[in-house]
């Protein structure tokens, strides 16, 4: 059998993957029937060889390729890939020959990422294959993914739970996943709630600084005083949330300056080492700010940083009067 997995949501991908080798793990004698290549360094005499080989003591051996496909895409179709593709089959064009001869006891099973259509391996293999897609879930189906996923390990959660876990934390499934089973723990039984959420998941957590933040760039003082007041009594350091001001400005510059330059989001999120809510976060902001505004915000934190370290200011003070010079309409 010829499995063609592909898709972004990597955790789906590879547990249906796994439930292919579990199969065959039963048996007791998946360490001898069960290979895995490295899509990137196999060759073709060596995938074939690999395939042609009978299973020991058992009915079937799992062949799991794992980046094969992804090697022909199309070189402008991951920008992330300054290298251009290679879009000629070469060995590779004896693939669509060899697969319909291959042993019936070889599972040979394809993984890999997100694919185009314009991808040659992929044309070859997909009307041979059972081909299963694993696209990443967004907005309404990302928060049905979260409630599926729940019930999928016996966890109750409430939708506004669920909402929050989707807007801070974004497509990235794993952590989702993993987010989920320790909220589960905590939860001891009980079904998982926003407060859960917010004081559990290191995402949420950000999330409330981030608005915290917001509220003194976007200058608005009554948000800004209200939001730090909460971070403070909670148990934050003045000095952190001068910090995290500081982060997002300068990831506001660096965004504006990569957005400039023409770089997509994915690209200015490898750029800044930021995904999911903060890169979101990051952009809407951008879009809202001329970089004469962010100059401005940067030296009145530079101002801040100097009263600290020379002891013109506590941190307190220094946080207070940032956010009167930023927060205040026309003051930086």
């Amino acid at each position: 059998m010829i499995y063609l997995l592909y898709g972004e949501d990597d955790l789906s991908r590879d547990e249906m993957a796994n439930a292919i080798k579990d199969k065959v793990a039963q048996s007791g004698l998946g360490d001898v029937n069960i290979v895995q290549l490295d899509g990137s360094e196999v060759s073709f005499a060596e995938l074939t060889a690999t395939c042609s080989t009978v299973p020991f003591l058992a009915e079937t051996r799992v062949v799991a390729v794992k980046g094969l496909l992804d090697k022909f895409e199309p070189g402008d179709f991951r920008r992330r890939r300054s290298e251009p593709r290679d879009r000629s089959l070469g060995d590779w064009s004896g693939l669509a020959e060899f697969l319909p001869d291959m042993p019936p006891s070889t599972d040979l099973v394809f993984m890999d990422g997100r694919l185009s259509a314009g991808n040659p391996l992929l044309t070859a293999v997909r009307p041979l294959a059972e081909v299963h897609t694993f696209p990443l879930p967004s907005g309404r189906e990302l928060q049905r993914w979260i409630q599926e996923r729940a019930r999928k390990h016996g966890i109750e959660i409430e939708p506004r739970a669920i909402a929050t876990l989707a807007d801070t934390i974004g497509r990235n499934v794993r952590v989702i996943d993993s987010e989920l089973q320790k909220l589960a723990l905590y939860a001891e039984g009980r079904s998982i709630s926003h407060e859960d959420v917010s004081e559990l998941v290191s995402y949420a957590r950000e999330a409330n600084v981030f608005a915290a933040v917001d509220a003194v760039i976007e200058a608005r003082p009554g948000d800004a005083i209200r939001m730090m007041q909460k971070i403070l009594d909670d148990g934050r350091p003045a000095s952190y949330l001068i910090t995290m001001v500081a982060r997002q400005v300068r990831f506001l510059i660096l965004a504006k300056d990569l957005k400039a330059g023409g770089l997509s989001q994915a690209d200015i999120g490898r750029r800044l080492s930021i995904s999911g809510y903060p890169l979101t976060k990051t952009l809407e902001q951008e879009r809202r700010f001329t970089h004469e505004r962010l100059v401005g915000i940067h030296k009145r934190l530079l101002d801040a940083d100097i009263s600290i370290k020379t002891g013109k200011s506590d941190e307190q003070s220094a946080l207070e009067m940032l956010i009167a010079d930023v927060a205040l309409p026309g003051r930086a």
